[in-house]
Formats: structure tokens, C-alpha cells, sequence
């Protein structure tokens, strides 16, 4: 290929890639976004203070996600976001405060770092894992690290997460790390909740519950599914839905609720502090406020305190890494997921590695034609269950034509002349060695004449 055609076309990519990135959601008339693929989940973090619905299930199983800092509004819209992995905090810094009302700058990782003003409703996370390593004071959950003045609503959750601590402070939540002045309404969550303090020589404050890990949010018509591990140097408050119940901000006046919500499952924990607290209830570990409402609540909740020390405490203790897998095929209804089971021990398993319902998809339809510029979009209904199914089409590529390169014609009139003059010159050699050796025979005949015929005498 022409080296002029390749700079062009290298070119023309380049310029076409970052306009495609800059390219902003489908916008609906009264301004929410439209999210359809998980490029478009990841572009939250441009504008948090928007409204976004989500339009698809999307799979994060190949992406890295950084915890948004979100003050919007966010409508999962009865979708799913599948093996969303965090591995980091926000870029948010609160202040939180333990039972004796000391204060904490602090960090917080979940889907969302900070909940401010915002809601999260209609959305099923599943396989979730939220695995945070921290120094400094911190708070992980599942949908957000922290929650202030915000909402949740109708949300799905499975999954697990973790945070291994090194500081004064910290906590992990089912749903939500710390927060106040909000509520979490009629949500599902099974969640694996494992808080282990690296730190035994200092008095640290840690925080664990089903629904959220400290604070005073409002919850009604919730099913919490709590599977705890924590190892602490420091003091412990678990609950199985709240392990610390406290106003949050400081000095505000309110009167919550905790209604008519379930919280089954155990917390298996150890207190390594000889100034032992070792809150672990089914609803609140630790109470510091009691003006709440409380109607209709029910618990199969087990508080598991060992006194055993020496290690960590974990979901199980195999170290070699040996699963044997079995996959489920999803369907219209469900979605699809891999089961992995321990092969050393045989009773520890897990779900992860989820995918997508399987549907029969009818003829698409074009919603947006794809341009240069601009990703396409088209839709195809399921024939069994009527659900709506989108696809991102593709940037066109751009037609690059073909340089047109005029070459000089061969100049045949001169190549006959050369050939000519060289025939030419090649039949003159020729006749001048013939010539020549010709020429030289005569000679040498003469001489000969010259030379033997005087020499004889004419017979009389």
C-alpha cells in the first residue's frame, strides 16, 4: 500500500476515535441518559449530578471500575449490572465518627464512593465484588461506601465485599458502608461480608451490618441475607442489619424507622481486646440513639464468636485453589451463572462469573443509524417475553479512496533507437571481425606466394 494512503488513513482514524469519544448519551426529551453498553456506565463519571436509566443488562466482567462520587439520579429501570469488580476507593473524603463521637476523615468504595442528595432505584447488581485494601480510615458496600440524604429502592443485590484494614476506623455494609438521612426500601440482598483488622496493636472501631455497616438510614420492606466474617484487634459492633445504630450528621433531630423487614444469616467474629465490647445482635449491635420506629421486623439471625485468634476468619481455608465449575444456562427469566465448588473440601461454594439472559430475539430495528461519528442503535424484541433487547452498531468505517498514481509512459520510440543502435553496434563487430579475419587469411596466402614460388625454375 501507497505510504501516502497509510499516513491518510491513519489520520482520519485517529481523528475519528476521539470524536467518537466525546460523543455524549442518547438524551431523552426531559434530559435523562440513556444507558446501553458499559461505555456508556463508565461515562456516569463525566457528568454525576445527571439522571441515567439503564436500558440494557450489561456485563462489567472485562472492565476496571473506579467508585463515582454521585449526587444524580440513577434508574436501573429492572435491569442488571453483572461482575461489577472495585478494587479502589473514591475520590470523596467524609467525616464520620464512632460511638464516642471522634471524628474521622475517611474514604469509601462501592459502585458509587459517596451517595450525596441522590437515589438508586429498579437495579440488580449480581456478582458483585468489592475487594479494598485501605490504611487510612474507610467504609465499603455494595452500591455505595456512603450515603447521605439519599435513597435506595427496589434493588437487587448479590454479592461480596471486603476490605482489609490497617487503620483506626472502618466498616463494610451489605448495601451501603455509612450514612444518615436516608432510606433503603424494598431490597433484596445475599451478600458475603469479610472485614479483617491487619493492625493488632492499636484499638481500632470497626463497623459491620447486612444493610449498612454505621449510621441512621430508614429501612422498610427489606430481606437481608447476611454471611459475616470479621477479625478484630479493637472493638467489634455487628448487627445483622446495622452495626451501629447513630445520628448522622452530628447534633441533627430525627425519628426513624426500621419496619417490616427480614434479616436471616450469622456473623462469625473474634473481639482480640481484653476491653471487650463485642456488640453482635440480629437488627443493631450497638444502639446510641433510640428514637426510631420498629414494627414488623423478623430475624434467623446467629451471632458465631470465637475466641480463637490465630488466624483470620474466612469463608473456608483451602489453599489450593481447586474448583470444579458447573455452568447454568440462563433463560428468558433468568440469568445465566457458573457455580464453583471447592474440591479439597467439598462443601464451600460460590456463584460468580454471570451472564446475560438468553432471549429469541425477532427481526432488529434500526433505532439510530450509525454514522462516521456516532455509534447506531437497533432493537430486537424476545418472541417468548416481549423484552427489548438493544445493540450498539458499529462507527462506519470511512471510505478512503484510492490515490490516483499517473506514471510516465515507457518511452518506446527510444527503447526501439537503443535497441536499434545496439543491434547495430553489435552487427558492425561483427562484420569487422569477419572482415578482419578475412583479410588476414589473404595476407597469410600472400606471403606464402611470395615467399615459396621464386624458389622453383621453369622446367624447358
Amino acid at each position: 500500500m501507497n505510504i501516502g494512503k497509510l499516513l491518510l488513513k491513519g489520520i482520519l482514524t485517529v481523528a475519528l476515535t476521539a470524536m467518537v469519544s466525546s460523543i455524549p448519551f442518547i438524551v431523552k426529551a426531559d434530559g435523562e441518559n440513556y444507558i446501553y453498553t458499559k461505555d456508556d456506565l463508565m461515562k456516569i463519571a463525566e457528568d454525576p449530578t445527571a439522571s441515567y436509566v439503564l436500558m440494557d443488562d450489561i456485563d462489567m466482567s472485562d472492565a476496571e471500575w473506579k467508585p463515582i462520587d454521585f449526587t444524580g439520579n440513577f434508574d436501573g429501570n429492572n435491569h442488571a449490572i453483572l461482575n461489577l469488580k472495585i478494587t479502589e476507593t473514591s475520590e470523596a473524603i467524609r467525616t464520620t465518627y464512632d460511638g464516642n463521637y471522634k471524628v474521622y476523615d475517611t474514604s469509601f468504595a462501592g459502585m458509587f464512593g459517596a451517595l450525596e442528595n441522590a437515589s438508586v432505584k429498579n437495579l440488580t447488581l449480581l456478582g458483585i465484588d468489592v475487594n479494598v485494601q485501605k490504611d487510612a480510615p474507610c467504609f465499603v458496600g455494595t452500591i455505595a461506601g456512603f450515603a447521605e440524604g439519599s435513597n435506595i429502592e427496589n434493588c437487587h443485590i448479590e454479592g461480596m465485599a471486603r476490605l482489609d484494614a490497617n487503620s483506626k476506623m472502618f466498616g463494610v455494609g451489605g448495601i451501603v458502608g455509612y450514612g444518615g438521612n436516608g432510606a433503603i426500601l424494598n431490597t433484596y440482598t445475599d451478600t458475603t461480608l469479610i472485614c479483617i483488622d491487619h493492625d493488632a496493636e492499636n484499638r481500632d472501631e470497626q463497623f459491620m451490618g447486612g444493610a449498612y455497616s454505621a449510621g441512621y438510614i430508614d429501612v422498610n420492606g427489606c430481606s437481608i441475607h447476611i454471611h459475616g466474617y470479621d477479625s478484630d484487634h479493637g472493638y467489634v459492633h455487628n448487627g445483622g442489619l446495622v452495626g451501629m445504630y447513630i445520628l448522622y450528621p452530628l447534633g441533627c433531630d430525627y425519628k426513624g424507622y426500621i419496619n417490616n423487614t427480614r434479616v436471616e444469616g450469622k456473623i462469625t467474629f473474634f473481639e482480640d481486646n481484653t476491653d471487650r465490647r463485642a456488640y453482635c445482635k440480629d437488627f443493631m449491635g450497638e444502639v446510641m440513639n433510640w428514637t426510631y420506629e420498629y414494627v414488623g421486623n423478623s430475624s434467623d439471625f446467629k451471632p458465631d464468636e470465637t475466641k480463637d485468634y490465630s488466624k483470620d476468619l474466612l469463608p473456608h481455608y483451602c489453599t489450593g485453589n481447586n474448583f470444579s465449575e458447573e455452568v447454568f444456562s440462563g433463560d428468558c427469566e433468568q440469568f445465566g451463572f457458573t457455580t464453583f465448588t471447592c474440591n479439597e473440601c467439598g462443601e464451600y461454594s460460590y456463584k460468580g462469573n454471570y451472564t446475560k439472559k438468553l432471549h429469541s430475539l425477532g427481526e432488529a430495528e434500526i433505532v439510530t443509524e450509525p454514522t462516521l461519528e456516532i455509534e447506531g442503535l437497533s432493537k430486537s424484541i424476545c418472541t417468548n417475553c416481549q423484552a427489548e433487547v438493544y445493540e450498539i452498531l458499529p462507527v462506519l468505517e470511512p471510505v478512503v479512496e484510492e490515490p490516483v498514481i499517473i506514471e510516465e509512459e515507457p518511452k518506446e520510440i527510444e527503447v526501439i533507437v537503443e535497441e536499434a543502435k545496439d543491434s547495430d553496434d553489435e552487427t558492425f563487430y561483427k562484420i569487422v571481425f569477419i572482415s578482419g579475419g578475412i583479410i588476414c587469411i589473404i595476407l597469410i596466402g600472400a606471403i606464402i606466394a611470395v615467399l615459396v614460388l621464386p624458389g622453383k625454375k621453369k622446367r624447358r
